[in-house]
């Protein structure tokens, strides 16, 4: 001990020698071995105290002066509380004279009066007789290794882009919140918030600038709710809300409107407006669940609801939907059992040219009968297969399949394309382009007997990145038509940019186009702009002669419908292919039924 040294008893100062300072020199001799022996145990590099019986300090090392801002000549006989003002256990402070070795986490206090984390370790020292000399304690600041603890459980225990609680945490609260509501025996709401589009707006902007959006979201939330309500991020666009205790069910409802309310304004992300809606599930204890489980299947029950019936809207939870949610479940893990067990099979519906009346292909339309299930619409199934990412499956599925059929009808019919429908989570992926490159090279199809269909709001949702990967399908061989076309919001602008063969009228406007003049008006007018622009034009859902009749002579180019035939398999439709591969210029195409 070299920092500052511990007076010599009177026993051993100069002149001063009897038996009792023979003895006292022996007590300080043990007294000194125990000290040594006991620093031997402390932690390296920690500060190091002795304080006498009475408290003040009478050795302090150079590492436990500095970690409180003193030279060590300014802590000598000074009270060793001074620097561990709150240094007690079980909030009470300690008997040193009748404890023995003990630690203990404490804050202590430097010179400025900056307050820092330490743990103690402290040891009584005695004579050979047992009386209490005094006290060494060592000081180890703690500070780095609490910021590292607060970093893990930041980590553990909160979002890091949005910095709200994340899913593990919510489940801790939520069960404790539970737990509360049970015996005080009043309600609580789970809010389940899902952002409309959120996908999208990631996919076509980044997701730096997706990141900046879900912290702004996630501001807007914290800032509309209470204090006692919890809001945590799940992961994705996801968010919950607990709101405790209940306003009653208008008042929640209310909370839900404001909760929407949020987003009317745009969002500023790098200088630019951004703009997006939510959707919200309600569920409510004990009426929909009465433990974790239950209501965050209920509230997610209630957002499906929600986002099927339009989007930036909220539902409360009922037993219709629990229903539902049980039979969407069960209908996603039907599909991938299926998919394996070939459950899944490709109908074509015949597309005609309407001048020279021939056949020039047909449409690809997926169809799921299931041994479960029996047949499942894809009205149900694909919206389901969108959202667990089970799309992709399906469409190399449909894509491979179609493209190996085109093949054998070109040993029937040379020339005959084969249309297959894109989903927007198909576009998107990065190795899009390469999986059609892959499956063209794999089956052997000509690409020009291949077409793909996209829907307007596809393209139109990233429209200058999607210019490119279009003209890249185009120089595949590759035909490309817009499905669907007139119920979204194309941009002519962009429309006459786009690498494009044809665009189809969807079914909705040709149902009434003899009886109805506006579905009349907006037909005739898609066609003419199609073939201003060069473009053919192809009809769905023909069902009549007096449609056919109108849209031959306003010079539609194809068409489809249940008038031709309705979708049929894959061998019908080689059949149906030699029926009418030698219909002459001047022949009418015959309806199967027909």
């Amino acid at each position: 001990m070299h920092d500052a040294a511990i007076d010599p008893p009177r026993s051993l100062q100069p002149g001063s020698c009897s038996l009792q300072s023979l003895d006292q020199l022996q007590q300080d001799e043990e007294r000194l071995a125990m000290l040594k022996e006991t620093i031997d145990f402390l932690p390296i590099g920690a500060g190091i105290t002795i304080s006498d019986k009475e408290g003040k300090i009478v050795y302090v090392n150079q590492a436990e002066a500095a970690m409180h801002g003193y030279a060590c000549i300014e802590l000598i006989g000074r009270p060793a509380r001074m620097l561990a003002p709150e240094a007690k256990a079980g909030g009470k402070r300690i008997n040193h004279r009748t404890a023995g070795l003990w630690k203990r986490e404490c804050l202590n206090v430097c010179k400025d009066g900056k307050i820092f984390p330490v743990q103690l370790t402290s040891l009584p020292i005695r004579n050979a007789g047992g009386d209490y000399l005094g006290l060494l304690t060592a000081c180890e600041d703690m500070t780095q290794r609490k910021l590292c603890e607060q970093q893990l459980e930041t980590l553990a225990y909160y979002d890091s882009v949005t910095k709200l609680p994340n899913r593990a945490l919510l489940m801790d609260r939520l069960h404790q919140a539970l737990a509360l509501a049970q015996r005080e025996r009043r309600e609580l709401a789970l809010l389940f918030l899902d952002l409309d589009n959120f996908k999208d707006l990631n996919s076509s902007k980044g997701h730096e600038v997706g990141d900046k959006f879900l912290q702004e979201v996630a501001a807007r939330l914290a800032g509309c709710l209470c204090d006692s309500n919890t809001l945590a991020r799940l992961g994705g666009d996801e968010f919950v809300i607990v709101i405790n205790p209940v306003p009653g069910e208008e008042g929640v409802a209310a909370t839900a409107a404001r909760l929407q309310a949020l987003f009317a304004e745009p969002f500023i992300i790098d200088g630019e407006e951004l703009y997006g809606s939510t959707s919200i599930g309600i569920a409510l204890y004990p009426e929909d669940g009465r433990d974790v489980e239950s209501l965050l299947r209920c509230a997610d029950a209630a957002l499906y609801q929600a986002k099927s019936e339009g989007k930036a809207g909220y539902q409360f939870f009922s037993q219709e939907m629990n229903q539902v949610t049980m039979r969407r479940v069960a209908l996603e893990t039907g599909m991938r059992q299926g998919l394996a067990r070939g459950e899944f099979y490709l109908y074509f519906q015949p597309q005609w040219d309407l001048k020279t009346l021939r056949l020039t292909g047909a449409e690809a339309l997926l169809r799921w009968h299931s041994a479960e299930f029996g047949m499942v619409g894809p009205d149900e199934f694909i919206p389901i297969a969108e959202s667990c990412g089970f799309i992709f499956d399906l469409g190399d599925l449909v894509l491979r399949e179609a493209c190996l059929h085109a093949v054998a009808w070109d040993g029937v019919c040379p020339g005959l394309k084969v249309a297959v429908n894109i989903s927007g989570r198909q576009f998107r992926q990065p190795d899009f382009l390469q999986t059609v490159a892959s499956v063209i090279e794999e089956t052997g199809v000509r690409p020009s007997s291949l077409e793909l269909e996209f829907t307007e709001s596809v393209i139109m949702e990233r429209a200058e990145k999607n210019i490119d990967a279009l003209q890249a399908l185009k120089k595949m061989g590759v035909r490309l038509s817009i499905d669907d076309f007139g119920t979204g919001y194309s941009s002519l602008n962009y429309l006459k940019h786009f690498p494009i063969d044809a665009i189809k009228i969807d079914r909705s406007f040709i149902a009434d186009l003899v009886t109805d003049s506006d579905d009349a008006a907006i037909a005739e007018a898609i066609i003419s702009m199609a073939h201003s622009l060069k473009l053919k034009v192809i009809a769905e859902g023909v069902e009549s002669d007096d449609q056919l009749d109108f849209l031959a002579d306003r010079r539609c180019d194809e068409a489809q419908g249940f008038y031709f035939a309705p979708p049929m398999p894959g061998e019908d439709f080689t059949s149906y292919v030699k029926r009418f591969s030698g219909l002459e210029d001047d022949s009418k195409p015959l309806s199967v039924a027909g």
